[in-house]
C-alpha cells in the first residue's frame, strides 16, 4: 500500500519549488493559478522570499501549501495508487485537494483564512514553542498537567513540541531540563496546537461552516484522532480541533504502518517528515517528491 504525506510549517526554504517551475510547463500554470487564488505572488515568495519573511506564519503556510500542491499534481501524473493521505499540521489541510474534498481555489482560500487567524491569535497572546528531545512522551504529558505548557506535537517518542507563554520560558525550560531533556526554542510565530489558538479556532469554525466539503475519495488520517476519515463533517471537525489539540503525528504514522502501508511519498518541500519517520520506525520506506529528479526517479 502507498500513502502520500504532506509537510507542515518549518519545511520552507528560499527557492523551494523553483526546480519544478523551471522544468515543467504545467507547474508554471499551477503556480500562476495559486497566485491568482491567493491574491499575491506566492510563487515569488517561494522562490525569492527572505528567510525572515518565510518565518512568518502566513507566508510559511501559503508557500508550503503551494509547493506541496504543485508537487502533488506532477506526482499524480505518474498514476500510482494512493491508499491513504496524511500530513503534519498544515499538511493535513493539503490532503483536502488530492482527496477531492475541495478544489484548489477552495483550499487556498481555507489555508489563507487559517494562516491569518493563527497569526492574529499569536498577536493576542505572546506565546511560543519548545522542541523537547530525549524525554519520554508520558513524562512530558504528565508534566503538562500542571498547566505550565501544552503538548503540541508528538513527532516521535523522543521528539515532542510544547507550546507555552513566552514569559514562562525559563520556568518551563528548567522543569524539562531538570528531567534530562534537551530543550530548543523553535522559531515560530506562536504557541500552536494549544489553547493559545482558541481565537483562531473560533474564526476558522465560521469559515468551515460556510464552506461546502465533499466526502474524501481517499481516507485522510487525522492529526486529531490518528484515524482515517472520509465523511465531510468529520473531516471539518478534525481540522478545527487540530488547531487547539495535540498533533498525534507518531500515532498517524503507526496507524498507517499497521494498515500495511509499505511506501510513503513525502510530497512537498524539504525532508522533515522523512527525518521524523526514521525516528518513529526506521524500517519504513519514505520517498521524497520535491524536485525534477525526484519525479524522474519514480
Amino acid at each position: 500500500m502507498n500513502a502520500v504525506i504532506f509537510p507542515g510549517q518549518g519545511s520552507q526554504y528560499q527557492g523551494m519549488g523553483k526546480s519544478l517551475y523551471d522544468n515543467f510547463a504545467a507547474s508554471r500554470e499551477l503556480f500562476s493559478n495559486i497566485d491568482k487564488y491567493a491574491g499575491f505572488s506566492v510563487s515569488g515568495m517561494c522562490f525569492e522570499g527572505s528567510p525572515e519573511d518565510l518565518k512568518k506564519t502566513y507566508f510559511q503556510q501559503m508557500t508550503i501549501l503551494a509547493v506541496s500542491l504543485v508537487c502533488f499534481e506532477l506526482f499524480r501524473a505518474k498514476n500510482l495508487k494512493i491508499d491513504l493521505l496524511s500530513g503534519l499540521s498544515l499538511g493535513e489541510y493539503t490532503c483536502l485537494y488530492p482527496a477531492q474534498v475541495l478544489n484548489m481555489e477552495g483550499l487556498v482560500h481555507l489555508v489563507k483564512e487559517r494562516a491569518t487567524a493563527m497569526e492574529e491569535a499569536s498577536k493576542a497572546n505572546s506565546s511560543g514553542m519548545f522542541a523537547v528531545i530525549g524525554l519520554d512522551r508520558k513524562i512530558i504529558e504528565d508534566l503538562s498537567k500542571n498547566g505550565d505548557f501544552f503538548v503540541a506535537n508528538i513527532n516521535s517518542n523522543q521528539q515532542i513540541a510544547v507550546s507555552l507563554l513566552k514569559n514562562n520560558r525559563e520556568k518551563v525550560k528548567g522543569i524539562l531540563e531538570g528531567k534530562g531533556a534537551k530543550v530548543i526554542e523553535l522559531e515560530v510565530g506562536g504557541g500552536f496546537h494549544s489553547q493559545f489558538m482558541q481565537p483562531a479556532k473560533k474564526h476558522l469554525g465560521k469559515v468551515l461552516m460556510s464552506m461546502q466539503f465533499a466526502d474524501a475519495k481517499i481516507p485522510i488520517v487525522s492529526n486529531f484522532t490518528a484515524k482515517p476519515a472520509t465523511q465531510s463533517e468529520e473531516i471539518k471537525k478534525n481540522l478545527l480541533e487540530q488547531l487547539t489539540s495535540t498533533v498525534l503525528w507518531k500515532d498517524c504514522v503507526d496507524f498507517m504502518a499497521k494498515s500495511s502501508v509499505d511506501t510513503f511519498f513525502e510530497v512537498g518541500p524539504s525532508k522533515v517528515l522523512r527525518g521524523l519517520m526514521r525516528k518513529i520506525n526506521p524500517e519504513l520506506k519514505v520517498i521524497n517528491i520535491e524536485k525534477k529528479e525526484d519525479l524522474d526517479n519514480i
